[in-house]
C-alpha cells in the first residue's frame, strides 16, 4: 500500500458516502469524529443516551437521541463509540438502524502524535481509550473461544487515602480505621488468578491513595513482570511524590501513572507531573468529572431495575482484587469489605484459602460474564448515564457514618 493511502475502511467511507452517525458523544466519539475528519470523510450527528448532552454541539454537530433521526434509519451506518456495546446495539436498532459498526477497525492503529490540541487528550490518553474499546468488543468473541481474557483489574493496595471524600465512589469516605493490604496475600491472589486466565489488558493500581503504602513498588514490580499483560496504570490524586523504589518501579513500558487534578486538593500536582517528565515516565492528567454514586444506601427496587442499573453501570466491567477476594466491582468490594452490606458468596470469588486452577478459572468466567445484579447493587445509586453530577473532591473531615450489617 502506497504511503498516502487511506486505510481499507477508509477508503470505503469515501466511495459510499451515505450518512455517518457517531453513537456516544463521549471520549471514544470525539476520537472517531477525529480520524474521520482527519481523513476527509464527512459526519452527520453524533447521537448520545444521554439527555443532558441530547440538543446540545460537539464538534460542530448536534447531538440527538438516536430515536429522533427514523429518516436516517434505512441507510446511516452508525459507529458505536463506546464500551457498553450490548447495551449501545440493542437501542440502535429498536430504533430502526441495521447498519451498526463498532469503532476498532477505525480507531486501531491510527497515530494520534499531534492530535491533543484537536482532540483534548494527550497521545497516551488517545491510545488506551482506542485500546480498551478494542478490548471490549472482543470479550463476547473470547467467551464463545472459551479464552478468559480480564479488560481490567483493580489491585487495591491500601485502604488508606491523602485526601477524604465525602463522595468517593470507590467509598474511602467510610473506612475510621483503613489499612494497608497484606501484600504478601495479594501477589498469592494475583499469581493464582494469573495462572487461571488467558490475559489481562490493564492492571489498575489504586487505593486508596496507592502511594501512601510505602511498599507499593513490590505490587507494580509483581505485575509489570506477567507477559500476557499489557498496562499497568497508577492512579494517584497528585497529593505524594513517590521516592526510591517506588519511583524506581514506574520506570516500565507497561506503567502508565494516571493523576487526577482536584485543583487545590492536589497539592503536589506540579511536583509530581514535574518529576514523571524529568524520569522519562509515561503518565497523563485529567480534571474529574463526579456522579452521586458515593453513598452506602440500601433502596427497595425489584430485580429488572437493578439488573438495568447493572447493565448500564460503568464500572460493570472492573474485577476488583481486595484483601484476598475478588469482586465484580468497586463498589461492591469496598461495602462488603466495610460490612456494609449483606454476606453475598455468590458475589466473591474468596482466595484466602487454596482456591486454584481450573475451578478459579470458571469461578472467575462466571463472575465476569455475570449479567444480573450485585447483592451490593441495592445499596448503591448507580453509576451510569442518567446519575446526576456533582462536584468533586468535596472534603470531610471524619470518616461518615456506617451501619455495619450482621
Amino acid at each position: 500500500m502506497l504511503e498516502n493511502t487511506p486505510p481499507p475502511m477508509i477508503q470505503r467511507l469515501l466511495a459510499d458516502p451515505r450518512p455517518i452517525v457517531l453513537f456516544g458523544a463521549g471520549d471514544v466519539g470525539v476520537l472517531a469524529h477525529h480520524v474521520l475528519t482527519r481523513q476527509g470523510v464527512p459526519v452527520t450527528c453524533f447521537a448520545d443516551g444521554r439527555a443532558s448532552k441530547q440538543g446540545t454541539v460537539l464538534r460542530g454537530l448536534p447531538i440527538h437521541s438516536i430515536t429522533d433521526l427514523p429518516q436516517l434509519a434505512d441507510e446511516a451506518l452508525v459507529f458505536l463509540c463506546g464500551n457498553y456495546l450490548k447495551t449501545m446495539t440493542d437501542r440502535v436498532r429498536s430504533a430502526g438502524f441495521t447498519r451498526i459498526q463498532d469503532c476498532v477497525e477505525l480507531l486501531d492503529g491510527f497515530d494520534f502524535s499531534g492530535s491533543e490540541a484537536d482532540t483534548g487528550m494527550s497521545p497516551v490518553l488517545a491510545e488506551r481509550k482506542a485500546a480498551l474499546h478494542k478490548h471490549e468488543t472482543l470479550k463476547d468473541r473470547e467467551h464463545a473461544e472459551d479464552t478468559l481474557i480480564l479488560k481490567y483489574l483493580d489491585v487495591v493496595v491500601t485502604e488508606a487515602c491523602s485526601m477524604k471524600c465525602q463522595d468517593c465512589s470507590n467509598l474511602m469516605q467510610y473506612y475510621a480505621k483503613p489499612r494497608h493490604s497484606d501484600l504478601d496475600l495479594l501477589a498469592s491472589a494475583v499469581d493464582r488468578i494469573m495462572d487461571s486466565v488467558d490475559g489481562i489488558y490493564e492492571f489498575r493500581v489504586l487505593g486508596g491513595e496507592p502511594f501512601v503504602n510505602p511498599r507499593v513498588h513490590r505490587v507494580i514490580e509483581q505485575l509489570v513482570a506477567y507477559e500476557v499483560v499489557e498496562k499497568v496504570v497508577v492512579y494517584t490524586n497528585g497529593t505524594i511524590v513517590p521516592r526510591g523504589a517506588n519511583l524506581d518501579c514506574l520506570r516500565n513500558e507497561k506503567v502508565v501513572v494516571e493523576i487526577t487534578n482536584y485543583g487545590q486538593h492536589s497539592k503536589k500536582f506540579d511536583a509530581l507531573q514535574e518529576t514523571l517528565a524529568t524520569e522519562g515516565i509515561t503518565h497523563l492528567s485529567k480534571i474529574p468529572v463526579w456522579t452521586d454514586s458515593g453513598r452506602i444506601r440500601y433502596v427497595e427496587r425489584s430485580a429488572e431495575v437493578l439488573d438495568d442499573m447493572f447493565h448500564n453501570c460503568c464500572v460493570n466491567d472492573i474485577v476488583t482484587l481486595l484483601n484476598g477476594k475478588l469482586y465484580r466491582c468497586p463498589f461492591s468490594a469496598n461495602a462488603h469489605n466495610l460490612k456494609a452490606v449483606p454476606d453475598a458468596p455468590q458475589d466473591v470469588i474468596d482466595l484466602t484459602g487454596d482456591l486454584s486452577g481450573a475451578a478459579l478459572r470458571e469461578h472467575i468466567r462466571a463472575l465476569y460474564s455475570r449479567d444480573t445484579h450485585l447483592t451490593a447493587c441495592g445499596s448503591c445509586a448507580g453509576r451510569d448515564y442518567r446519575t446526576p453530577q456533582i462536584e468533586a473532591a468535596i472534603q470531610t473531615r471524619r470518616p461518615l457514618p456506617l451501619t455495619v450489617v450482621g
